[in-house]
């Protein structure tokens, strides 16, 4: 049990790897509702080695990224993208076509499940979905009080 009290670091390398160099559960007893932050890091750590659906993040400037991920073979209807406790999440599931029995099926048809963490003050846009290409723009928006300020000298 770890510092959480509800996972296993023997499980996973990158897990194992990660408290190893960082050492959580020697912030656990000195910290209070930072729990959600290493729980964070640690799925950063799981769903480094996943790689389907590919996707890009493209920098559009400073403030803003645009995640592009690859689901061709998808309809829109069949592709869900969600934001809830700063994740974003994306899925998408095949619907059975119906055209009959496949004497040979080498195009693949799994199901997408995918999330991305988000950090703080991250607003996610409204998602387009393009010739088989799911455009996600992410935005970083910075409070009005952590915005720089040149204050006047007198």
């Amino acid at each position: 049990m770890d510092a959480f009290g509800d996972h296993t670091t023997t499980n996973l390398p990158n897990r194992r790897l990660m408290n190893n160099l960082t050492r959580w559960e020697r912030y656990a007893p000195v910290s209070f509702g930072i729990e959600d932050m290493f729980k964070r890091l640690d799925t950063l750590a799981d769903s480094a080695s996943v790689n389907y659906p590919p996707y890009n993040i493209l920098k559009i400037d400073d403030t803003a990224q645009e995640l592009q991920i690859a689901l061709a073979g998808f309809k829109k209807d069949d592709i869900e993208v969600s934001v809830e406790r700063g994740v974003l999440a994306v899925s998408a599931t095949h619907k059975d076509d119906g055209v009959g029995e496949y004497v040979h099926k080498g195009i693949a048809s799994r199901n997408v499940n995918r999330n991305w963490q988000l950090g703080e003050n991250t607003v996610v846009e409204e998602p387009k979905f393009i010739d088989g290409m799911l455009y996600v723009t992410v935005r970083q928006e910075v409070p009005e009080e952590q915005r720089r300020k040149v204050l006047p000298i007198s």
